[in-house]
């Protein structure tokens, strides 16, 4: 302990060691030992940073602000702090900070990640001020340099998704059995990205009898593991000609995996949302889990992803406006094709409905998750637990009707996203 301070080796692994627990959901754990660490080195930028991060995902926004300013303070050019600070604040004039921002993203050399970051942070604030042509400018910008370093094949997605509406026709579903699994621990909540899944599990797992996990890759790994790219007739052509027991396994397999990390349980959501390709693979496995399908106006799901600087690499296709329409043309066209094989297996849940009628919205889907009424789901931005995802800020706040049409205010500079998402 003694060392840290003489020894900037021994910060960067307590820094990867916090961030494994956040990975793992043990946040907690995470701020106590960034606190410690900030005790001794109290003027790192990298634990400041990590410690305000830290504070956005549980919800403690002032707090997640006063750090990243802190880190400002320390680093200037520290890019990715001046974009936390504009997660967590809402901007309400041209004040001091952002003057400062601007100078930051003019010295940032173009094409670098700083310039990126910084452009998706510009890009929110001047969203906030409601100067949409400058904030589109920034977006724009942003999405450009992020597209350049991703490697994205659309004709290659394309096939992906008709690849799997091949395997799982109607005759598939006539032909085979599902698992006898009886379990439904897990309740899973699909559907594009910031289409509301965030919110839908946070009110989810405000009912007692539910735990909420997150984003979890243990159903990708079932799948993987059983159904492999290079089964027999290749993936997912190959399951034509699979015994039935596979899928049971890799059932048993999903369950074993969400048991090992949550034990004790009565339900446990799963909110991958890229889960919805698997839908005819998750029937098959585990015939009696939930599925909940967050659907959101076209529009403004894709320009809430555009406005997006996304951690990793998980959403390829949301650089791009025309790439970004396509796809989601991609996936409302497999959601039809879910409901036409397996009618009643989905439950769709409207984000713009919710909003209007959240109480009535609310009974409908714990209706369909067999959930008994508890009044905490009303107040779900009250609930406690870590928010890992692109809306952990938004999710603290109660709903509100001014997010449904707000892609509107952005006229012509939809134009590639809008022609294509009309005729796709």
């Amino acid at each position: 302990r003694g060392t840290i301070g003489r020894n900037p080796f021994h910060v960067r692994a307590r820094i990867g060691l916090a961030e494994t627990l956040q990975e793992a959901g043990r946040l907690d754990e995470a701020i106590k030992l960034f606190r410690e660490s900030l005790s001794i080195r109290p003027k790192d930028a990298e634990l400041l940073y990590g410690l305000g991060v830290a504070m956005m995902e549980k919800g403690k926004l002032d707090e997640a602000a006063d750090l990243a300013r802190q880190a400002v303070a320390v680093v200037p050019g520290m890019a990715k702090a001046w974009l936390l600070l504009t997660q967590v604040k809402r901007q309400t004039e041209r004040d001091k900070e952002l003057a400062g921002m601007e100078a930051e993203h003019a010295k940032a050399p173009q094409g670098s990640l700083a310039r990126m970051q910084l452009s998706f942070g510009l890009g929110k604030v001047n969203d906030d001020l409601k100067d949409y042509g400058r904030a589109f400018d920034y977006f724009a910008e942003g999405n450009a340099i992020r597209r350049q370093g991703i490697d994205y094949d659309p004709v290659r997605t394309r096939g992906e998704f008709e690849a799997m509406k091949a395997a799982f026709d109607k005759t598939f579903f006539e032909k085979h059995r599902t698992s006898d699994i009886s379990a439904d621990t897990p309740i899973f909540v699909v559907g594009m990205p910031r289409s509301g899944t965030t919110l839908v599990e946070q009110i989810i797992a405000s009912h007692p009898q539910v735990y909420g996990a997150g984003e979890l890759n243990i159903l990708k790994t079932a799948v993987g593991k059983q159904f492999p790219m290079s089964m027999p007739g290749g993936f997912p052509a190959g399951i034509a000609d699979t015994p039935d027991k596979a899928f049971a396994e890799a059932g048993q397999a999903y369950l074993d995996m969400l048991h090992s990390r949550y034990p004790g349980y009565r339900h446990v959501t799963d909110k991958m949302p890229g889960n919805f390709m698997l839908v005819g693979f998750l029937h098959m496995m585990l015939p009696k889990a939930k599925i909940v399908n967050c659907a959101r106006d076209a529009a403004a799901t894709c320009l809430s992803i555009f406005k997006v600087h996304f951690r990793g690499d998980s959403h390829r296709y949301g650089y791009d406006l025309g790439e970004l329409a396509d796809f989601h043309n991609l996936y409302t066209d497999i959601m039809a094709h879910w409901h036409k094989v397996l009618p009643g297996v989905v439950h769709d849940v409207r984000y713009e409905d919710f909003v209007a009628d959240q109480e009535g919205q609310t009974r409908a889907l714990m209706a369909h998750l067999g959930l008994p009424w508890d009044d905490k789901v009303l107040s779900f931005h009250e609930t406690d637990r870590p928010v890992r995802t692109a809306s952990a800020a938004q999710v603290r706040q109660p709903m509100y009707q001014g997010s449904v049409d707000l892609w509107k205010r952005y006229g012509d500079r939809l134009k590639p996203l809008l022609d294509k998402l009309q005729n796709g």
